[in-house]
């Protein structure tokens, strides 16, 4: 099994830009209105709550949406200017983590074996593990969408808390353009800003905790 140890490694992550002549971002600490859970995010990326998550910019030419308005509770934007000049060819759109309860799932067997999931896309296989996030274990699916020219790669985890099944979400969205030459190694994108976009989003939800009542 897998783990992500949380505040500290975010911090040692970070400070580790530091070290390369870079000047770390301040961080912030968005608790859910209700304190069921928290996370720590970079100021410089945007925090989606409410009427936000329907009206901000979620990327650049973005295809696929990488928060999704009807169901998220907060969603943090990794933000597009990080792309960087050297890389004009890259296909990253836009990458996002997101937190959100499962309507309709009360039941933790069927959270955690992504019922749900497997029921929208009958005959699909849906391979699942497990991984451990500040010591509350999560079950961890990779769903890949497409759509006319535009590609989304999803990593969802979920955990079954106060008979609720929480759902924390990173996606990141490129354009499929045709003939683009795809990465060999299975764990890449195939693009390198899209890669970078990914492991700072694994930063924020490092960072997750759901402090008990």
């Amino acid at each position: 099994m897998l783990k992500l140890s949380g505040i500290g490694f975010l911090l040692l992550s970070l400070g580790s830009l530091a070290a390369l002549g870079q000047e770390p971002p301040a961080l912030e600490i968005f608790t859910s209105p209700d304190g069921n859970f928290q996370f720590i995010y970079p100021e410089t990326y945007q925090l989606l709550v409410g009427e936000r998550i329907l009206k901000a910019t979620q990327g650049r030419r973005a295809g696929i949406p990488v928060c999704d308005f009807s169901t998220a509770e907060a969603c943090v934007i990794y933000p597009v200017e990080v792309r960087g000049v050297e890389a004009p060819n890259t296909r990253f759109e836009g990458a996002g983590f997101s937190v959100h309860a499962v309507a309709g799932v009360a039941e933790e067997l069927g959270c955690l074996t992504y019922a749900d999931q497997i029921a929208q896309s009958p005959g699909d296989r849906l391979p699942v593990t497990s991984i451990a996030i500040n010591d509350r274990v999560f079950r961890h699916a990779t769903i890949r969408k497409t759509i006319a020219g535009h590609s989304q790669a999803a990593d969802f985890y979920r955990t079954f808390l106060q008979q609720k099944c929480y759902e924390l979400q990173i996606e990141v969205s490129l354009t499929d353009e045709p003939g683009v030459r795809k990465a060999v190694q299975s764990t890449s994108l195939g693009d390198p800003v899209a890669d970078s976009a990914r492991e700072s989003l694994r930063l924020i939800l490092s960072s997750v905790v759901f402090p008990q009542p």
